[in-house]
């Protein structure tokens, strides 16, 4: 929420009192002495109210609201206009102000007018968003894939997406595509054209889960200054999509088992409960029926969630998809790299699909980027794919009484340990800064480095 308020009023004095009472009502205020220096604050700050002197010395209040309608400015403008200049103030309105106030006013009444102010202009921002959200949502878009896994996930999120009450676990390994499965559920919903919330039970630190799941009333703890909605009430009608369900911890997986029961929310802080409708999509990487032989995910929870499960498999499992996901990427980089690169020749084709992408999708998508912007030209050449130069080490592979696939998948290893030593040699074993240089997410590098034994030396 927006709480940022300008005040301007060439007499200092006057612009101080108004300061100090809303800087008490937890208002973060600034102070201007004139419209020139007010439209360079509001240049560099988005106010939610810009509390104006109507009468100044230059350009004035009116000649402020006229320049910040040609600037496209989105701050809600209380005109501040002395007694019997009403006409003058309505025609202030008409050019742009959301409202106006007569001196000398009270504190109570300065209070009210600039909360209402700044509610109007939060709930404009949230509409702006949510209307971003649902044009995203809106436009066409669909799984790439042909091979018969992606086309059994295809059916069954249209059968999903018919009973929007039903909750959906969606599994698979990193970089799959697991939340535009759920953004598609949503999408061919009858919920298209309510919110679709996202949370990362990975990212948000545990203190503030429980916050941001449910919202909390003013004064809850220390901080809350103010009321603030939670992700269940910003949802409300729509879908809310926990991603990395398996990260969250197991105190909060009961408060969420709960709400899930009742489909009642409690913000912390407050006494009465609310009623929410939302349907419930959960992904994870992680295998949840282990997780609950050791003790670390409820099984009510996981049955509560688990009602239609959709498994994506890994893009080493089906192999086919890879040409078509390369054309679709590739349509994509020439967009957004304002490129030509029309096709790949032979070569490069059977390196992509000869490669086990332990980062999935996402992965091929980072190598084809980086591949995109090492070409410089209009076509792609097999050194503008780094990770398929990447040589063996010298030690010879003998049989040993080893078959054929279990000598690939030890040369493959061999291949990807020396690669992922390489690049946290070379980013001096700043991890993150590895996997970006790999093209695959931090998470699937830690597992590579635990699965490889990867230890600096």
């Amino acid at each position: 929420m927006n709480r940022d308020v300008l005040v301007v009023d060439d007499e200092e004095i006057q612009a101080n009192i108004i300061a100090n009472i809303l800087e008490k009502e937890n208002y973060r205020v600034q102070k201007a002495y004139s419209s020139e220096e007010a439209l360079k604050l509001a240049n560099e700050i988005e106010f939610s109210v810009v509390l104006i002197d109507m009468k100044m010395p230059g350009m004035g209040g009116m000649g402020f609201i006229k320049k910040a309608k040609e600037l496209g400015l989105k701050s809600n403008i209380i005109m501040m206009t002395a007694y019997g200049t009403i006409e003058t103030a309505v025609e202030a309105m008409k050019n742009g102000a959301f409202d106006y106030i007569t001196k000398p006013f009270g504190k109570d009444e300065l209070i009210i007018n600039v909360k209402k102010a700044m509610d109007a202009f939060n709930i404009k921002i949230e509409n702006r968003i949510l209307k971003d959200q649902l044009e995203e949502l809106n436009e066409k878009f669909e799984l790439i894939g042909v091979s018969k896994a992606m086309e059994e996930v295809k059916n069954l999120i249209k059968k999903v997406a018919v009973n929007d009450k039903v909750n959906v676990l969606i599994t698979g390994e990193s970089g799959t595509g697991k939340e535009l499965v759920a953004r598609e559920i949503h999408r061919l919903s009858y919920r298209a054209n309510r919110p679709f919330i996202a949370v990362n039970c990975s990212a948000i630190p545990e203190a503030l889960l429980e916050s941001e799941l449910f919202g909390y009333e003013k004064g809850a703890f220390t901080g809350a200054v103010s009321k603030r909605d939670g992700k269940f009430k910003i949802a409300n009608g729509g879908t809310l999509f926990f991603d990395e369900i398996g990260e969250m911890p197991i105190n909060m997986q009961a408060k969420l088992l709960r709400v899930i029961q009742d489909s009642e929310v409690t913000p912390i802080g407050g006494n009465n409960s609310y009623k929410v409708d939302v349907r419930i999509i959960s992904a994870t990487n992680k295998n949840l029926e282990e997780m609950i032989k050791k003790g670390s995910f409820r099984d009510d929870l996981y049955y509560r969630l688990n009602v239609v499960p959709i498994h994506i498999k890994p893009l080493r499992e089906r192999k086919e998809d890879i040409p078509v996901l390369v054309k679709h990427i590739m349509n994509k980089l020439n967009q957004k790299l304002k490129c030509d690169i029309k096709e790949i020749n032979d070569e490069i084709e059977s390196l992509l699909l000869s490669y086990d992408y332990p980062g999935n999708v996402r992965e091929l998508e980072n190598i084809l980027e980086r591949a995109f912007i090492l070409a410089g030209g209009d076509h792609l050449k097999r050194e503008d794919f780094p990770i398929f130069e990447k040589s063996l080490e010298t030690e010879p592979l003998s049989l040993n009484g080893k078959n054929l696939k279990e000598i690939s998948k030890s040369a493959k290893n061999i291949a990807e340990k020396k690669a992922i030593e390489e690049a946290l040699i070379k980013t001096k074993w700043n991890r993150v800064k590895a996997a970006k240089l790999l093209g695959i997410d931090y998470k699937t590098l830690r597992l590579k480095m635990k699965e490889l034994k990867v230890e600096p030396k």
